[in-house]
């Protein structure tokens, strides 16, 4: 009898362990991208990006993550690319949003004075999307043109990964070549 009832308890435990971990396993790389900013995933030229920059520093500061300050815009076909390869590919996007503090800078005719002054404090942008990483005090620490990450028309996963895994936080600062944007705190 006691046999049997251990063998019981274990296979109720087998099979409610089974069904927790197969959900938990489906949902790994599931990212509700409505939880995030609007100045993560979407170019927009009527803001000031000074402001979305030091809301990004803020929670950059609180996480330990780095800061992906992206520059591109909604016309920029390689921009759309990128857009659909990371919402197609969930483990991606999970990784890129999580190892990150997002930061899309609209770049393109039509870019405003705030925009502007923001991104001549970066090394020239070859390209778009390009990115800059930040450190948590916008620290310039990789200025990276995406195009180093592209597969024919679209991007190559691997490549995605390692650039996501090699510029997360705890990175190194290089302080030789250290860039520290001026933010604007006087938000109109």
């Amino acid at each position: 009898m006691k046999n049997t009832l251990i063998g019981v308890v274990m296979g109720i435990a087998i099979v409610v362990g089974g069904y927790f971990s197969i959900d938990f396993i489906k949902n790994i790389g599931n990212l509700n991208m409505s939880s995030l900013p609007s100045y993560s995933t979407k170019f927009d030229k009527s803001v000031n990006p000074h402001k979305d920059l030091k809301v990004a520093m803020d929670k950059a500061k609180k996480s330990g993550k780095n800061i992906l300050l992206i520059a591109g815009g909604s016309w920029c076909k390689w921009c759309r690319a990128m857009d659909s390869f990371i919402n197609s590919n969930k483990d991606v996007q999970s990784k890129f949003y999580t190892e990150f503090e997002v930061v899309r800078v609209y770049y393109g005719r039509g870019t405003n004075k705030d925009a502007q002054s923001l991104l001549k404090q970066f090394p020239v942008l070859a390209g778009t999307p390009h990115f800059y990483i930040l450190d948590s005090d916008a620290k310039l620490i990789k200025s990276y043109g995406t195009a180093q990450l592209e597969l024919g028309n679209s991007y190559d996963k691997q490549k995605f990964i390692n650039f996501i895994d090699k510029y997360k936080a705890k990175v190194k600062t290089d302080t030789k070549a250290l860039i520290k944007p001026k933010v604007k705190t006087d938000t109109k």
